[in-house]
């Protein structure tokens, strides 16, 4: 197995990222998973109109997977928003890296958005 240390280095920090930054998971409410190790196919980011929560400003995100699901990031989470920062940067590491994906919903926990990206590393 020969990673790249740069490759290392990102993957790393990036799922330090996404599990450090605050979700509305409580014992409660552990979320619904919405996507189960699935890979990203494409991703809008900007003056996104067909999504729950609308545009935001030109900050939405919607993400593409292999099975057909379109879900958008929730509002929240957005590229305007320091939380959402974290998760953008995942998911653009994970769609150029070729990585699965588990996204997961805790507001509503309808999946008609997702607020939590689990980034799955590649089996060799």
């Amino acid at each position: 197995m020969n990673i790249n240390r740069n490759s290392s280095l990102l993957l790393g920090f990036t799922l330090l990222a996404t599990t450090a930054f605050p979700t509305l998971a409580t014992d409660r409410n552990p979320g619904v998973i919405c996507a189960e190790k699935q890979f990203i196919t494409a991703i809008d980011f900007g003056y996104v109109t067909n999504i729950k929560g609308g545009p935001d400003w030109a900050n939405a995100v919607n993400v593409h997977l292999a099975n057909g699901v379109e879900i958008p990031l929730n509002y929240k989470y957005n590229a305007n928003d320091d939380g959402g920062k974290s998760i953008i940067a995942a998911l653009r590491m994970a769609f150029s890296f070729n990585r699965e994906v588990t996204l997961w919903d805790h507001d509503h926990n309808n999946c008609d958005d997702f607020d939590q990206v689990r980034v799955h590393p590649a089996l060799y």
